[in-house]
């Protein structure tokens, strides 16, 4: 291999590697408003690592033009997330909710039973690698709605937490804001569920379990996000050396704005 692809493939890890360093160190920004102390980082981190993740994948998937399947694929291939193609259990219980055929009344049955039994009904937290696994579910999904769900277009893929990862990215690219009202209450480094008060009193629905009256918010908090990007870089480095790639190639460089006058 030629020094110089070595270098420029050590050049761009680095950067990255830099790069996360600097949005972990963030500090805590306080603005005094009437009395009452506002800001903090985590959204801001949050955002950052995801276009970390999103450049990361351009960086070998240049030429798939759309950006979910890139990102998908990517953090697939690359971040190592053992629990990524886990079924969120929650999403899947109201996608049954709102969805009244018949030919997913076995399914129905059975996820509505796990949702009952999810501990965020008793104020506990659940990680997500206790989601269903995908083999599991699909065994019981109907043969003739794999790939045409009736309610916008939502497929089996689109809930497992590869999927849900892009709009968590979405939201935070296009909103300035995590989807959902999920709080990393205990500082937890992985994926978890925690449950929310949505109808009455909180502590008598907590002593009364009653599913119906809170909601299962998802987490995904930032020290996860920030060990997507970690292990994407690991791995990235050791397949642009095994395959002799240069990560540049994929990126344009110029004067110009447009990229087309660059060329």
């Amino acid at each position: 291999m030629k020094e110089n692809l070595k270098k420029e493939i050590t050049v761009f890890i680095t950067y990255f590697n830099k790069q996360l360093n600097e949005i972990e160190e963030l500090k805590t920004l306080s603005v005094v408003e009437d009395e009452k102390v506002f800001c903090h980082p985590e959204i801001f981190q949050q955002l950052l690592y995801v276009s970390v993740l999103d450049t990361l994948a351009r960086s070998v998937k240049s030429n798939q033009r759309e950006n979910k399947k890139r990102f998908v694929s990517f953090v697939r291939r690359f971040c190592q997330w053992q629990d990524g193609e886990r079924v969120s259990l929650p999403h899947l219980a109201q996608f049954l909710k709102k969805n009244p055929d018949p030919a997913f009344q076995e399914l129905r049955d059975w996820v509505f039973k796990k949702y009952k039994a999810m501990p965020v009904h008793n104020s506990k937290f659940m990680l997500i690698s206790d989601d269903p696994a995908y083999k599991d579910v699909e065994r019981l999904w109907p043969v003739d709605k794999k790939n045409n769900a009736p309610i916008e277009k939502i497929q089996l893929d689109s809930l497992n937490h590869f999927h849900l990862l892009y709009a968590h990215r979405n939201t935070l690219v296009h909103e300035l804001r995590a989807p959902g009202y999920g709080m990393n209450f205990a500082n937890m480094e992985v994926p978890h569920y925690h449950g929310r008060s949505i109808k009455g009193d909180e502590d008598a629905v907590s002593a009364k379990g009653d599913e119906d009256a809170v909601s299962a918010e998802l987490v995904y908090p930032r020290k996860f996000l920030h060990h997507l990007c970690q292990t994407a870089l690991q791995n990235l480095e050791k397949y642009f050396l095994t395959n002799k790639l240069n990560p540049y190639d994929s990126f344009k460089f110029g004067t110009y704005w447009i990229q087309e006058l660059n060329s």
